[in-house]
């Protein structure tokens, strides 16, 4: 935002040099990004009248012109057609910079002729498009005046960053504020003479709020036989150099407004206005509008109208309609002086893709009380400007009246947050200073008023935040070191880290996984795929942003689409992330009817090694998923962790999935992504997943490691196979078996699986590697078989098989 040197002097006494207000500005807080004085960007340009203009000797399209500085005549060469005697011109002499392409001007030669300067375009003075030939001044200007000076441009203009909190920086008078501040001195507010004719306005227009929480004040005030024309130099001059084109003197004055006290005004044709009446109300789902940009926009029922009695005619604080805008031949307005809803005006802004300089202040908050001011202020200068008649009084239309906040200030919190030992008094004369005004004061606190334009201002926080500003952070020492109490407790248990969640990091970078990060917000489209109703983002950023995800799943399957796209297939990829779930708000969670769950997400593609001359490549399948898993549990001692056959229908995983299961919770499942929800990605191979929510995880007790010594006598192998039915699983039969194998038993695992024209139809065949060994001594045959004995029984019993003894 460009703000005016000379136009803060008219609001605040200051003497500062541009330098030393830069740092001043800075020190409070609002960033200066770059300075622009204007009269050292057309030093050595003067308006200069054109006395002789002849053909050149030596080129047909170049003229020799005689000009005149007042006390000394230059030639020059010049290359315009419209350039005749007797103009008033703008002449850039030697040692001049041309701003629009950055040359210096030099006495040269051109074509045996000796040109001492250049008369100039408006494009190349940047000061318009026009590049057809020079730029003509009026007559009456004067001879030899520095071109800055006479187009009333002769200032310093700061571009400042303002911080989205700090709305009530983004105009003049709000900076006049922070100076007059900083030196102690009063703001000087332009005092109000209005020449009111006795019709009211309340007699010639009506205004009704439908939508009181999105527009909880509007004022109207209506201006008739105004003088349409161009705005005086002085507006103009001033606009133009803050980066604002001038257009003509109605829109010109409510620009100059916003410009000077922030508040956006819009004036409509009052005679393009239904009924004449102004209705503030929500669009109607779909509806069509056009702009003042000419462009169709499609609404949505949650955005605010500005109505007439039959049709919508502005856009709420964000931007006007084509259907009520003003002309050359407007002669009665309606101004518009409102508050809108600042998250109203943000979704709909975003929404629409309109950035205007109207919802970029309302998006962050205007001062409700300044309405009326501002109000008042333009129709004072539209209608010295354009003459006309002003309607008596004006229409305040005010359901929802906001009280000022007071907040509470302990005198040692805020030192305790600085850290530097300031005077009460001094921290009471600081915040009055910013026009907070006392309410009650006693020996440990103080309780302001908070002024309507600081809307950042909520909890004392904020009030500390001010005294260290306006004591000047260079005032405040810094600190290197801190004092820590070690002997206070900890981190409370809801947010402290899990133990667990760096080992299971360490875990798969270590076992050659890469670890990705991905949003927690995602899109609609996604979501769907899951078939589980999200939370929806109050004010997202963007439809791709707008819900909060369910699954880590799609997350993960973008990743391997934008990874494929750029030629890597062969991927072993996990993240440790948040997913959040709708639940009743009786349930015990950080944020009432939403539960976080962590959740752990591996997913294997392509092959399973890498390409060599001594491995034959193999794709990842179905158990290289499970074996994740499997190693989990043997390497975290997860002793009650367990797979599962998966029952559950839904189109995330094929046939090939299994349920993850701790003790009797299902706690995740693992499988192949099913062929059609890759298509949804784009992705035309296998994807291996595995899904696992870790609260349950974190909250089993840490595993103690023990050494447990190696035995030094032989260990006895034997193998035995079960016939049972296909539906048994051998995790199952397993857990039988060590069981019942005694303190011998040190080791099983299935090893084969059979099924075929030997074996009936319905049943497998199972066959089990048992291992036998003792720390005291060599095992003989009758002690084993007396432990495979009670194994095959116990098997034989529980699921009703038979031991294949050869």
């Amino acid at each position: 935002m460009y703000i005016s040197y000379k136009w803060l002097q008219e609001f605040v006494e200051f003497d500062y040099s541009a330098a030393e207000l830069e740092h001043i500005l800075t020190m409070l807080g609002i960033e200066v990004e770059s300075i622009i004085d204007y009269n050292k960007k057309y030093e050595n340009f003067f308006t200069a009248k054109v006395l002789n203009v002849e053909k050149h000797p030596n080129a047909d399209k170049l003229t020799v012109c005689e000009v005149s500085l007042g006390n000394e005549i230059k030639e020059v060469v010049c290359g315009a057609p419209n350039v005749k005697e007797g103009q008033m011109a703008v002449l850039g002499i030697v040692g001049a910079v041309v701003p629009q392409n950055g040359m210096i001007l030099e006495k040269r030669e051109v074509r045996k002729v000796v040109s001492n300067g250049m008369l100039c375009s408006q494009y190349e003075l940047e000061f318009g498009d026009d590049k057809s030939g020079i730029w003509i001044l009026s007559n009456d200007a004067p001879v030899g005046i520095p071109l800055a000076k006479y187009l009333n441009i002769d200032d310093v203009v700061f571009d400042i960053s303002v911080t989205p909190n700090r709305a009530d920086c983004l105009s003049h008078l709000g900076i006049a504020r922070e100076i007059a501040a900083f030196s102690d001195k009063k703001v000087k507010i332009p005092g109000l003479k209005l020449n009111e004719c006795e019709n009211r306005t309340d007699s010639e227009v009506k205004v009704i709020i439908e939508d009181a929480e999105k527009c909880p004040r509007y004022t109207a005030r209506v201006l008739k036989n105004l003088l349409m024309q161009e705005s005086p130099e002085w507006l103009k001059s001033r606009l133009t150099i803050l980066g604002m084109r001038p257009i003509n003197s109605i829109v010109d004055v409510t620009n100059y407004i916003l410009l000077e006290c922030g508040q956006p005004l819009h004036a409509f044709d009052l005679n393009k206005l239904n009924d004449k009446s102004i209705v503030v109300k929500t669009a109607e789902k779909a509806e069509k509008f056009i702009t003042l940009d000419s462009k169709e926009r499609i609404l949505d029922d949650d955005m605010l109208m500005i109505c007439d009695g039959k049709r919508s005619v502005a856009i709420g604080g964000v931007m006007g309609g084509e259907n009520s805008e003003i002309n050359n031949d407007t002669k009665d307005i309606l101004l518009e002086s409102a508050f809108f809803n600042p998250s109203s005006i943000r979704r709909t802004a975003k929404k629409l893709g309109i950035q205007s300089e109207a919802s970029y202040r309302f998006e962050r908050g205007v001062d409700i009380d300044n309405i009326m001011y501002a109000s008042n202020r333009a129709t004072q200068l539209i209608s010295e400007i354009s003459g006309g008649v002003v309607l008596k009084e004006i229409i305040d239309v005010y359901p929802l009246t906001q009280e000022l906040k007071k907040i509470k200030l302990r005198f040692q919190r805020a030192r305790d947050i600085i850290g530097t030992d300031i005077p009460d008094n001094e921290i009471e004369e600081m915040i009055t200073s910013l026009q907070f005004k006392v309410t009650k004061k006693q020996k440990d606190y103080i309780i302001f008023e908070v002024p309507s334009f600081r809307v950042d201002i909520s909890q004392e926080i904020d009030l500390i935040e001010e005294v260290a500003r306006a004591y000047n952070y260079d005032n405040i020492n810094s600190q290197m070191t801190s004092t820590i109490d070690f002997s206070r407790e900890g981190v409370p248990k809801k947010l402290e880290q899990p133990f667990l969640r760096e080992k299971l990091i360490d875990y798969f970078v270590l076992n050659g996984f890469n670890q990705v990060l991905t949003q927690n917000q995602t899109d609609p489209k996604s979501m769907g795929l899951i078939r589980e109703e999200a939370v929806k983002i109050s004010n997202p950023l963007g439809e791709e942003l707008s819900l909060m995800r369910t699954s880590l799943i799609p997350s993960m399957l973008k990743t391997i689409e934008r990874n494929t796209r750029i030629g890597k297939s062969d991927l072993r990829l996990f993240e440790i992330g948040k997913s959040f779930h709708k639940v009743d708000k009786e349930h015990d969670t950080f944020i009432k009817g939403i539960k976080e769950k962590e959740t752990l997400i591996v997913a294997m593609t392509g092959k399973k090694n890498l390409r060599q001359w001594s491995v034959q490549a193999a794709e990842t399948d179905f158990y290289d998923i499970k074996g994740v898993v499997e190693n989990l549990r043997d390497y975290f001692h997860l002793d009650g962790l367990y797979l599962s056959g998966d029952t559950n229908s839904n189109n995330i995983f094929n046939a090939n999935a299994l349920c993850i299961n701790l003790d009797k919770n299902q706690i995740g499942r693992l499988g192949v992504i099913s062929n059609k929800l890759l298509k949804e990605f784009d992705i035309d191979f296998p994807v291996f997943i595995l899904e696992v929510e870790l609260e349950e995880l974190y909250n089993l007790p840490g595993h103690q490691s023990k050494y447990k010594p190696v035995s030094q006598f032989p260990v006895v192998m034997r193998d035995v196979a079960f016939i049972t039915d296909k539906n048994i699983e051998s995790l199952k039969i397993l857990d039988v078996i060590k069981k019942n194998g005694g303190t011998l038993l040190t080791g099983s695992v299935a090893f084969d699986v059979f099924s075929g024209k030997t074996i009936s139809e319905g049943k497998k065949s199972i066959a089990f590697s048992l291992s036998f060994s003792s720390f005291e001594r060599t095992l003989i045959d009758e002690e084993v078989d007396d432990a495979v004995t009670m194994i095959v029984k116990a098997v034989e019993k529980e699921f009703g098989a038979e031991w294949r003894k050869q």
